[in-house]
């Protein structure tokens, strides 16, 4: 009787217990060592060196590459990283709710309270196209991509509860981001103005594209009225 030939394992079916327990670790350290590029990123700049990162983590350089194949493997890990934070600092400033100009206020003072915290890891998001990874965020593209995709389910919501039609809400947050994104970075470089006139003049910028876009949807808006509940 012929003898079916032994089925080849794959990489992934000859994982067991023995090699799963230790993933946990493996997570542990990947992230120590993103957590030590961020910090060496803040003090040497956008254009850290695999050492000042092996040494930021207390471990050989070649250490750094068990855990990413290549340093643009890592820079992705940490632009991934870097960019979540900036969206989290985002969203913070969106949920406070009230009036739109509260709202857009709020939204851009959280991203350029970020970006003044961390103008190195800004720069390196910059510099790095905010290239980010598919595994955390869901879909392949870059942070400026996702933000925006946020932007639009939130202006979206509000169109709904206003009865407008949302169908101009992508294009409109793509531009928003960029004008926000773009300011961000000229003013990085421009330490003699405030956050504070940056915002001011920021949120107004951004109401006129919204309340432009409102109009011509049939809706006049007071800028200083609470927004309905979403």
């Amino acid at each position: 009787m012929p003898v079916e030939p032994p089925v080849e394992k794959t990489p992934h079916a000859v994982r067991d217990g023995r090699s799963t327990r230790w993933d946990p670790h493996r997570r542990e350290r990947r992230l120590s060592i993103i957590n030590a590029a961020i910090a060496a990123i803040e003090d040497h700049g956008p254009d850290v060196l695999t050492a000042q990162i092996a040494d930021r983590a207390g471990v050989p350089r070649t250490h750094v590459y068990r855990h990413f194949d290549g340093k643009p493997a890592l820079d992705l890990a940490v632009s991934t990283h870097v960019a979540n934070q900036l969206g989290q600092s985002i969203r913070s400033g969106l949920t406070g709710g009230g009036t739109a100009m509260a709202i857009i206020g709020g939204a851009i003072d959280q991203h350029l309270a970020w970006v003044e915290a961390h103008p190195n890891l800004y720069r390196f998001l910059a510099q790095h196209s905010y290239r980010v990874s598919t595994d955390s965020l869901g879909s392949a593209g870059d942070a400026k991509s996702v933000f925006a995709a946020e932007l639009t389910a939130l202006i979206s919501a509000y169109m709904v509860a206003l009865g407008l039609d949302t169908e101009p809400a992508e294009r409109v947050m793509v531009g928003v981001v960029g004008l926000v994104d773009a300011t961000a970075a000229w003013w990085l470089d421009r330490s003699d103005l405030s956050r504070a006139a940056v915002t001011a003049e920021l949120t107004e910028a951004v109401w006129l594209l919204l309340d432009r876009t409102t109009r011509q949807l049939g809706l006049e808006l007071d800028p200083n009225q609470p927004l309905p509940t979403i």
